[in-house]
């Protein structure tokens, strides 16, 4: 969720709350007050019944005359001496509804007689103004809080659209256009800050990206050469006729050791140009006829191992890559599968559902599969360098594919997923 509806949302809740319990107490402050006034009102009342009695007006002169209700009743003896207030339901004879009621009862002499009166009031009504009111206080809470949250909807993305603006920059950003992020024009002085310090990191990476390409590329270049030369030598000592058994051994480690070197160069080369980006005319590729031409360029290597090789194509895969690393790909799957199998083992491509399977037979794993992607790893250094599979993983996440490593059933499994970007 985005800041601005994050913060939003939070401002809503309180706001929403403390709305609901401001109503209520609004609520509950008016009807206790509208029962207080009512009880004063009865005790009034009282009072002023009292008073005409004493100066000798007739009990009966009060039917009707006060309160809502009035019931006078004669009694034998005084027996509410001090009068008492209470809550009754009242339902109307002509009526069916049932309404609540503040009533005084107390007992009253007149004349040698005793008699009861009891008078009520309705606080019914008081209580539906009470709630009219608060409702209306209510609905008129409601309708501010409403604009206030599209205001602020409307602030808040006009506020924070210097940072929108920035993400996007960043998102866009990309070393190898050699184009720094501009900061964006805004009075925030904290956005202000962080869109300068963004521009100068991006300038920053610029610089350490053209540095670091420069050095590759150099670097290539300049060790191809003598590696090249070196080569040449040991080639040219190898055909001295007085080289003695001892000299052609340690030409063969020579030699060997240049080859590797030059595979190392060549292989981290390669992982530096995907590490930036720098692998950018995709063409469509056919993952079946690319298999098939390289298991042909690797027959010799299949067959002096005597593998048995076993294709099954459910159907093409159309995809769209770098040619020269759609080749690199494949060429790395079907060369571990050779260099890490055993003598007249199997070898099965299969290609079905977007997934491309590469199996080969060999030893059970020692540590877990997932380390067989890591840099240098290898269970035969002696045979491998260790960055086939490491090559094949970084292609794959080039293209924001999936790969999956497993041994089942004595057999070496990668598998590709090309599901994301499939055609």
């Amino acid at each position: 969720m985005k800041l601005v509806y994050k913060n939003i949302l939070i401002n809503a809740i309180i706001s929403l709350m403390i709305l609901f319990v401001g109503e209520y107490s609004l609520f509950y402050f008016l009807k206790q007050n509208m029962e207080k006034e009512v009880t004063e009102h009865l005790q009034i009342e009282r009072h002023f019944m009292m008073r005409h009695l004493k100066h000798g007006v007739n009990i009966d002169y009060f039917n009707y005359n006060i309160g809502d209700r009035l019931s006078i009743e004669p009694i034998q003896t005084l027996q509410y001496k001090e009068p008492i207030m209470k809550d009754v339901e009242v339902k109307e004879e002509w009526e069916e509804e049932h309404f609540t009621s503040k009533e005084i009862v107390f007992d009253v002499e007149q004349n040698n007689k005793f008699y009861r009166v009891s008078i009520s009031k309705t606080i019914d009504e008081d209580e539906g103004l009470a709630g009219s009111m608060s409702a209306i206080i209510f609905i008129s809470g409601l309708c501010m809080f409403t604009i206030l949250v599209l205001i602020n909807v409307f602030v808040y993305h006009k506020l924070f659209s210097p940072v929108y603006k920035l993400i996007k920059d960043i998102k866009g950003f990309s070393t190898q256009q050699f184009q720094k992020i501009i900061p964006p024009t805004t009075s925030t002085q904290e956005f202000k800050t962080l869109g300068e310090e963004v521009s100068k990191m991006s300038e920053k990476m610029i610089a350490d990206y053209a540095s670091i390409k420069e050095f590759m590329e150099n670097m290539t270049h300049e060790i191809q050469t003598p590696l090249a030369v070196i080569n040449s030598k040991i080639e040219r000592s190898f055909q001295a006729k007085d080289l003695s058994e001892e000299q052609a051994i340690l030409l063969s480690d020579a030699s060997k050791a240049v080859t590797k070197l030059f595979n190392i160069n060549k292989g981290l080369t390669l992982l530096c140009r995907l590490d930036n980006k720098q692998y950018n005319t995709p063409v469509e590729i056919s993952v079946k006829e690319l298999i098939q031409q390289r298991l042909i360029y690797f027959s010799d290597f299949s067959e002096n191992k005597k593998l048995t090789i076993t294709e099954t194509y459910a159907n093409d895969l159309k995809l769209f890559m770098d040619a020269s690393l759609s080749e690199i790909l494949i060429d790395n799957l079907i060369k571990n599968a050779i260099q890490h199998n055993i003598q007249n083992g199997h070898i099965s491509i299969s290609i079905k559902n977007n997934q491309l399977t590469v199996a080969n037979t060999g030893e059970e794993p020692k540590v877990p599969t997932t380390n067989y992607f890591d840099r240098f790893y290898s269970q035969k250094p002696y045979q491998s360098l260790g960055l086939g599979l490491s090559i094949i993983k970084k292609i794959v996440d080039y293209y924001a594919y999936s790969i999956s490593y497993n041994y089942e059933n004595e057999h070496h499994q990668v598998t590709i997923d090309f599901s994301e970007k499939s055609k």
